[in-house]
């Protein structure tokens, strides 16, 4: 356990947690909504540090991160606990519950991640924000050597503490789970606006910024919700920005049938009006997980599954002076870092 960082105490032995919105008044004994970020004594104890609940070493397209050193492998872990509580969660588990889970180093967490010969450490499967003091350590330790550090991460975190992450962290795929903050009351128990900021500060922080969109039938999937989607990351983040509409399968609390292939097409034939590079996850449907040049539809980089193709159309650029790789073709720059 360590003390946690972004609190303040307040009167007969409260405490307020700053890291997130719900801005949490914790009683001694007490935890968060978190369920992870406790008050021992007047004092906020961060309950996970350096304890993760699944280790694992995934594709980096699994995050999903499709623009981000493709192909790559990369250790990938996580800690207990969340900052919502989605009736749909996919990892509820360790999400939702509290396990009893050992307690490694800051040392140890790094060298699992230099022994796995991967291109870093992905910070996933639950809420990566919850584990604040676990990744500005081993973040810190995972950028001397070279390696990546990425957050897969639901984006609801104050401006501060993200700007702190903001510092050793290089890629982050964030949910957008909504454009109503009606479905993030009901089913997250959380709220929208923060995660939109969020990701406006990520992408102002020149951090690679990917977008994952879960499309639930009867929740999420009326397609003016999609054009408002895909007008927020055109006008906000940026066209270039990478959407994945995931499809949806029932999980945790929810029971809905999973998303048909027609509205993911349909959600994407959206979505591609304003962005230039839209994906479909979750489920093979005809080749919209593959990279195309949205000038001239030159096909760049193939994925069937987990598997990537990079095809000669796609022309590397220079690392040293932080050009982009081109269309072979055309000529354009394609935002993909190799």
């Amino acid at each position: 356990m360590k003390e946690a960082a972004y609190y303040t105490k307040l009167s007969e032995g409260r405490v307020e947690c700053l890291l997130c919105p719900h801005h949490c008044r914790i009683p001694d004994g007490r935890s968060g909504i978190c369920l992870t970020r406790r008050n021992s004594g007047g004092r906020l104890i961060s309950s996970n540090y350096c304890r993760p609940a699944a280790t694992a070493i995934d594709p980096i397209e699994k995050k999903p991160l499709f623009h981000f050193y493709l192909g790559s492998s990369i250790f990938s872990t996580g800690p207990n606990g969340c900052t919502f509580k989605c009736d749909f969660c996919q990892n509820f588990e360790i999400a939702q519950e509290v396990m009893e889970v050992e307690e490694l180093s800051p040392e140890q967490l790094t060298r699992m991640v230099v022994d796995s010969h991967s291109l870093g450490i992905a910070y996933t499967y639950s809420e990566p924000t919850i584990w604040y003091e676990t990744i500005m350590e081993v973040g810190g330790r995972i950028r001397q050597l070279g390696l990546k550090n990425v957050m897969v991460t639901n984006g609801f975190i104050e401006p501060s503490p993200l700007a702190d992450l903001l510092t050793v962290i290089d890629a982050m795929n964030i949910d957008i789970k909504s454009m109503n903050p009606e479905f993030y009351r009901r089913l997250c128990k959380g709220s929208l606006e923060p995660v939109l900021a969020a990701c406006e500060q990520v992408k102002k922080a020149g951090c690679h910024l990917e977008i994952t969109h879960l499309l639930i039938p009867g929740e999420n999937d009326d397609p003016a919700e999609t054009k408002k989607l895909a007008d927020f990351i055109a006008l906000r983040l940026g066209p270039e920005t990478p959407l994945h509409i995931s499809r949806y399968f029932p999980r945790h609390k929810m029971d809905h049938a999973p998303t048909p292939e027609r509205l993911l097409n349909r959600a994407w034939e959206i979505a591609s009006e304003k962005l230039l590079y839209v994906y479909v996850g979750n489920v093979s449907v005809g080749g919209k997980e593959d990279t195309h040049c949205p000038e001239c539809d030159t096909l760049l980089v193939g994925r069937s599954g987990y598997s990537v193709d990079i095809t000669a159309d796609l022309v590397r650029g220079n690392a040293d002076d932080n050009r982009l790789p081109k269309c072979g073709n055309c000529g354009i720059e394609i935002p993909i870092i190799l």
